[in-house]
């Protein structure tokens, strides 16, 4: 944990959690060396004295939007001019405001202004935190890049039980270390994700498709941008967010994902190849709509072409993770895929699992390398599943 010469404004708002955070504080300070601006919201102050947390950071605690003294352009210094702002805790309604760009006070109004350079360690009554309106919030800013430390399962102090504890000191320090030593992960690497599903027309109207939605691989996109990579994003159809900052080729058929993939390949340091390409096409479209009364009682079927050998035969040194969707002997089948494709890595998903699989916000998947090593990343919000696929397989072969 090195913050030397990093800088975080810390805001604090209105939470029970919050007398954890003056032990996290002393810890980026004394331990991290990073330079700390705290904000406390009124509400936070009702917890806890600023005094406390002056005395931790070293540097005068803001506490009010307007004051005596001259303030220039504070507001937005302390969200432009960071590495980092740091909620912690994040109740729900600093969640609210931010997704729906309220800035009433100090703290909400950096926000606005330093963007998906915020952070949310998120703690709040499992009531608060599973309302439809709060999970839309965070999905929302989830997709914009922001990020979230999801909060714990456990007692609360409501005498309540579930989701909604402040993740521990560890947790949240190992995050905002990744977050803000991490993004050279990938710099200025090529990077390739190909994401969706793919549509094989029978006539301009009727296809054949699959469930994918799309939304890991944009998260693999998006995760892969903030490592400093340089993201060429492949998609088939999808009503994902396009992440920022990403080269994004929009294709329907396997034959156009393929011809894509191929023009991206000779540079190409990493293959993230999520989407769900459908394995069988119509051996033949036609180019008008067939009435109802002319369907063939047979349909004659063709396999999509084999997207990832062909892309391995044109590229010999790319890091090429695939990626699996297997029911029965998952485990089995997926690795063979790794060998018979010439991957060095496959991603396991087994959609038969709650959170996991198609058109869900979360994912639960096994990693493989291609030398018998194995990973296991727990039911988690794509976004964070994506991180710990990078982070691993990066790490991986940085020790291999």
């Amino acid at each position: 944990m090195i913050f030397r010469n990093k800088k975080i404004t810390f805001g604090l708002t209105g939470g029970i959690a919050i007398y954890k955070s003056a032990s996290l504080l002393r810890r980026l300070v004394n331990d991290g060396g990073a330079d700390v601006t705290v904000i406390m919201t009124e509400a936070a102050q009702k917890f806890m004295s600023p005094l406390i947390f002056e005395t931790f950071s070293g540097n005068p605690v803001i506490t009010e939007m307007f004051s005596r003294e001259k303030v220039y352009t504070r507001h937005v210094d302390l969200g432009k001019d960071v590495d980092m702002v740091l909620v912690s805790p994040a109740t729900a309604n600093i969640v609210a405001k931010a997704a729906h760009g309220i800035a009433d006070d100090m703290l909400s109004t950096v926000i606005l202004t330093a963007g998906n350079k915020t952070v949310f360690a998120l703690a709040m009554n499992v009531n608060m935190y599973e309302n439809p309106i709060t999970q839309e919030n965070i999905k929302k800013l989830k997709e914009l890049g922001y990020g979230f430390i999801e909060p714990e399962l456990g007692d609360l102090a409501c005498n309540d039980v579930g989701k909604g504890r402040l993740a521990d000191e560890k947790t949240i320090i190992g995050y905002i270390d990744q977050r803000l030593n991490g993004k050279h992960l990938l710099q200025d690497k090529e990077v390739i994700v190909t994401a969706g599903p793919t549509r094989e027309y029978l006539d301009p109207i009727r296809f054949i498709s699959n469930r994918s939605s799309g939304k890991m691989g944009f998260a693999l996109a998006a995760e892969a941008a903030m490592q400093g990579a340089n993201v060429t994003l492949i998609t088939g159809p999808s009503n994902e967010t396009l992440p920022p900052g990403i080269n994004v080729i929009r294709v329907e058929s396997a034959e156009e994902m393929q011809k894509s993939l191929f023009d991206h390949t000779d540079h190409a340091d990493y293959l993230f190849m999520a989407a769900a390409v459908e394995d069988i096409a119509p051996a033949t479209m036609v180019t008008s709509k067939i009435k109802k009364s002319n369907l063939p009682k047979i349909l004659q079927l063709t396999q999509s072409p084999d997207l990832l050998c062909g892309f391995r035969k044109r590229n010999q040194t790319c890091c090429v993770v695939a990626f699996s969707v297997e029911i029965t002997d998952g485990r089995e089948r997926s690795i063979e895929k790794m060998k018979t494709k010439g991957a060095d890595y496959i991603v396991w998903n087994d959609p038969s699992k709650a959170g996991a699989g198609f058109e869900t916000d979360t994912n639960e998947v096994i990693l493989f390398s291609a030398d018998g090593n194995e990973w296991q990343i727990p039911v988690a919000a794509k976004r964070e599943v994506a991180r710990q696929i990078i982070h691993q397989v990066v790490d991986h072969r940085r020790h291999s």
